[in-house]
């Protein structure tokens, strides 16, 4: 087998550090509590400029990246090492948790809230809520995606071709739940056989989640899959989209979590509190905010009421955080990076499975049915994504180099399966297309 070109740890490393920003509240002579975030300042500065005012703490430095280079930052144990983490995937923390990156306060655990029994926190006190989050599909104001409840299946529909965008779950930890949540709810095989028809229909995969709510705001496509916030809250300039959540409910809590060295900062439980006060739950209303808080009694002003039933709730974060990277490997390699191919291809099997004489011909039923079975399978079954093997070949941990040897031949494999499934499908689809030409010009009888 022939390997790709090796590649240096630093790069690998830079592979996954995500876009960075770095900001300081207070006195910039010294970080009082250091923050490290996914969330644009946009979100977090209403936050700290209350919080500074509040408790008069004299420098708050807050460093922004994209959760998978957050998860990546902390693992790592990269400077400046931060007090504070603070995200909205709790798949994120999980691994973290699993790593003892994070501190643990179990008396400080709430109990669950709502009538669906929504708990917000870690059992271990590992993370704790501060607001609550729902995934599903935004769209522009003046094309609203309607009331009628939105099913996750309902997006694989042909309707949807070149409608739709998504980010990717490698860049994204809400579009990683989304895509694991997916694949729980729907189990491995008809999990993936559902995100490539998902994927059949994308307009395009962006690099942050934030790019499909900007494509929708811009008309480069109709539907964004997303979450809440990004569509509802009210941007400097434009407009807020509409959204319509999942059904049944897809809601999340986004967290807070303190690192081992920010349980010596008697600064970081006072922020994970603050946060869960009654002045930063109503900051969470605000118009350029708008996240969902974990107050029950905030909710009818936020528009939020849980369905009993929501796949979120009886979501295994610890799968979920052990298949992580396996997970977000196969979706790139099978959609991602073959997104034109794919969404050819799957536009070709719909407008011949809609041909009476293809669908109906005992020739070619065989033919239509390899040719799905081709686009919807990964080279990878349920109980290998959940070995701890492959956990270790695709850690984001510093890698060495045969483990980056061993990951790229992982790949190279999985890669080489996918080229040879959708050859496959293309030479299926010519051989119907041919066969549906004799027909037509009568040379089959």
């Amino acid at each position: 087998m022939r390997l790709r070109p090796a590649i240096s740890f630093r790069a690998v490393v830079r592979l996954v550090a995500g876009i960075v920003a770095f900001a300081t509240y207070g006195k910039a002579d010294a970080c009082e509590l250091s923050i490290l975030t996914s969330y644009p300042s946009s979100f977090y500065k209403p936050f700290i400029d209350l919080f500074v005012q509040q408790t008069g703490a004299e420098g708050v430095c807050v460093q922004n990246k994209n959760t998978i280079g957050l998860i990546s930052h902390v693992r790592e144990n990269r400077r400046p090492v931060p007090d504070i983490v603070w995200a909205s995937s709790p798949v994120a923390f999980e691994l973290l948790d699993q790593q003892d990156a994070l501190a643990r306060f179990p008396e400080k655990v709430s109990k669950p809230i709502g009538g669906g029994g929504i708990q917000p926190d870690a059992p271990d006190g590992s993370r704790f809520g501060f607001a609550l989050s729902t995934i599903g599909v935004m769209s522009g104001a003046d094309q609203p995606f309607g009331s009628t409840p939105i099913e996750i299946a309902d997006l694989a529909s042909p309707d949807y071709y070149g409608l739709l965008g998504m980010s990717s779950p490698s860049r994204s930890g809400t579009t990683h739940l989304f895509v694991e949540s997916l694949l729980q709810q729907y189990g491995w095989q008809d999990g993936w056989a559902l995100l490539s028809q998902i994927g059949g229909n994308l307009a395009t995969v962006t690099a942050r989640s934030f790019g499909v709510r900007d494509g929708v705001a811009r008309k480069r496509f109709r539907y964004g899959i997303g979450i809440d916030f990004l569509a509802q809250s009210e941007p400097q300039t434009g407009d807020a989209l509409s959204f319509q959540s999942f059904s049944p409910g897809w809601y999340f809590p986004a967290s807070v979590a303190v690192t081992g060295l920010g349980a010596k900062n008697a600064r970081s439980l006072e922020f994970v509190d603050f946060l869960r006060g009654d002045a930063a739950q109503r900051l969470l209303l605000q118009p350029e905010i708008r996240r969902i808080p974990i107050d029950p009694k905030l909710w009818s002003q936020a528009g939020f009421s849980p369905s009993e039933n929501s796949p979120a709730q009886g979501l295994d974060l610890k799968l979920a955080a052990r298949r992580m990277a396996v997970v977000n490997a196969l979706y790139d390699d099978m959609i991602t990076h073959r997104l034109l191919e794919l969404r050819k291809l799957w536009q070709s099997l719909r407008r011949l499975e809609a041909t009476p004489v293809i669908a109906q011909s005992d020739a070619t039923k065989p033919l239509l049915s390899a040719v799905r079975d081709a686009l919807e399978t990964v080279p990878v079954a349920a109980f290998m994504a959940n070995e701890h093997s492959f956990e270790r070949v695709f850690s984001d941990a510093i890698p060495s180099e045969n483990s980056v040897v061993g990951r790229l031949r992982v790949q190279d494999s999985w890669s080489n399966d996918f080229s040879q499934r959708f050859k496959s499908a293309r030479e299926l689809i010519a051989r119907m297309d041919s066969f549906q030409s004799h027909l037509d010009t009568g040379a089959v009888k």
